[in-house]
């Protein structure tokens, strides 16, 4: 059975305000590996580019974090009134049983009630494959985020004195990430189930 989608959502959004949490870390990363840029100078010069793309990575994490937590809002929002339409209806379902004799005067309400809970069914499927599309987006972050890191270690090759700071860099990069990533995996695991099991029970 699949799980109310406003739990769903607001699981989702837990996940991307930690994912942000991890983005702001990223960017005092940045901060810090520009500090050490200027004090390495020459032998750091290739490695001082790298880091306005870290602070761009951040800054592109937590504005999409910030876009997705808006979407998901929106879709519990929608799914809260989806949820009081369907109970609506079970209760206009057991008088249409029980009581018969009503149901010429409920007929209607039964008509509008079903009419709205299929519209907000449609718009949280819908809902729910742009969040999905939204954390699929969020992955080219996390490439470009592995892409720096490497880039990172072998700039931190050749920085004499400084590579070992560079490399702790490097890997805070990597590891950081990887941590962002999770938070993705589990969001988007999150709602990839809600979405086939509801396409199953459509």
């Amino acid at each position: 059975m699949a799980a109310p989608v406003f739990i769903i959502a607001a699981s989702v959004s837990a996940e991307l305000h930690q994912a942000m949490i991890e983005a702001r870390g990223l960017a005092l990363t940045a901060k810090n590996a520009r500090a050490l840029a200027v004090r390495a100078g020459s032998k750091t010069v290739g490695f001082r580019a790298i880091t306005d793309f870290i602070e761009e990575l951040a800054s592109a994490i937590i504005s999409q974090s910030r876009v997705i937590n808006h979407h998901a809002e929106k879709l519990s929002t929608q799914a809260v009134t989806a949820w009081h339409s369907d109970n609506a209806m079970a209760q206009f379902r057991w008088v249409e049983a029980q009581k018969p004799e009503y149901l010429a005067s409920i007929s209607p309400h039964i008509n509008q009630c079903d009419k709205q809970l299929n519209a907000l069914n449609h718009e949280l499927q819908i809902g729910l494959r742009d969040l999905i599309g939204q954390i699929d987006e969020s992955y080219k972050h996390i490439r470009t985020a592995n892409l720096i890191a490497t880039s990172s270690h072998v700039e931190a090759a050749t920085a004499g004195d400084f590579r070992e700071q560079l490399e702790v860099i490097a890997d805070n990069i990597r590891k950081t990430a990887d941590r962002i990533a999770a938070h993705l995996n589990r969001a988007n695991s999150l709602l990839s189930q809600n979405h086939r099991e509801r396409k199953i029970a459509c």
